[in-house]
């Protein structure tokens, strides 16, 4: 296969997206997807990273219903490619989204706003330069907003708040865009659901950061070497069964899921983000030192693992509406 045709499918098509232009592959063409959230953007200015431009298209989303604020233009330098051999399951990039959806999770991630892709709704190719409608696969994202939500999304985002982004994303290596990826996924999905669903929600959250934390244990470290230093008499035991060989292959499976807490734990200390800028009276905060923080982290994470192992619910108080002092929620 020629170099240019080279396809990695581990990776998120919108990473390869990018991938394609850097190694020189012509362009065959351009799309144009409609972005829909209930949170509306400001600001007229037009996002630009290439093969891509987001533009603000100045939807209203009214009443917490849904509008298209944001469109999503693509250049496409995608060349042919090859059916992938099919002879074994191949879930290391595995993320079940379409690149439109793929730019809108990272956006949601980032802005902190509900946002899913409706789908293409103008092709663009050298015989039609102005583009064609297309809408037969379009559709409006199903939502029901509620009369006092759980987690209120912001009511406006500038687009300022969107430059920069995309380069951050297209300068990780292919594993961690992975991992980006399905982390906003998890993040976006729960705030999809925090109003109809909350504990689901919870679910989501926590496992966006684990996703992280799973990662950043193995960004300078093998899974052999990890599970021979979190669990030195199994891989002992590995290695006289069968060698490294035998050793690299168990550990790729069992890493996850070692030492899973501390791991989470130590991950949120390392990425502790500051305060949030608008906070209640001093009576109803939270102190944000990492000793009276971690406390209540290891305990949303315990109420997961209870949750999805055991079926209890989360305490009731994390499942409703929160309460406000004055502008901030009582954190």
């Amino acid at each position: 296969m020629d170099e240019n045709k080279e396809f990695n499918v581990s990776a998120p098509w919108s990473w390869n997206a990018r991938h394609f232009v850097e190694r020189g592959c012509p362009r065959m063409g351009g799309a144009e997807f409609l972005l829909y959230s209930d949170t509306r953007m400001t600001g007229d200015l037009e996002v630009t990273c290439h093969p891509y431009a987001l533009t603000n298209c100045f939807g209203f989303p009214q009443g917490g219903r849904l509008g298209p604020v944001l469109a999503l233009y693509l250049d496409d330098h995608f060349p042919d490619f090859d059916v992938q051999p099919m002879d074994k399951t191949d879930t290391d990039g595995w993320l079940n989204l379409t690149l439109d959806d793929e730019v809108a999770c990272i956006v949601s991630l980032v802005a902190g706003m509900r946002l899913r892709s409706g789908g293409r709704v103008r092709s663009f190719k050298k015989e039609v330069p102005r583009g064609a409608p297309e809408f037969y696969g379009h559709h409006v994202p199903d939502w029901t907003p509620a009369e006092r939500p759980v987690y209120p999304t912001p009511k406006q985002i500038s687009m300022d708040s969107l430059v920069g982004w995309m380069d951050r994303y297209f300068a990780l290596g292919r594993e961690d865009a992975v991992t980006l990826v399905r982390a906003a996924r998890q993040y976006r999905d729960a705030l999809w659901v925090a109003d109809t669903d909350p504990e689901l929600a919870w679910l989501f959250l926590v496992s966006a950061l684990e996703v992280i934390a799973g990662q950043e244990a193995l960004k300078d470290t093998a899974p052999s070497e990890l599970l021979q230093r979190e669990m030195p008499e199994l891989a002992a035991q590995l290695l006289e069964a069968g060698g490294e060989t035998h050793l690299s292959a168990v550990a790729s499976r069992l890493v996850p899921i070692v030492k899973a807490t501390a791991r989470f734990m130590s991950c949120v200390e390392k990425y502790l983000p500051e305060p949030p800028p608008v906070r209640p009276e001093e009576y109803a905060q939270v102190g944000w030192d990492w000793t009276n923080l971690k406390k209540r982290v290891n305990q949303v994470y315990g109420y997961r693992s209870a949750r999805l192992h055991g079926g209890v619910p989360f305490p009731s108080p994390l499942c409703q509406v929160p309460i406000s002092s004055g502008s901030a929620l009582v954190t």
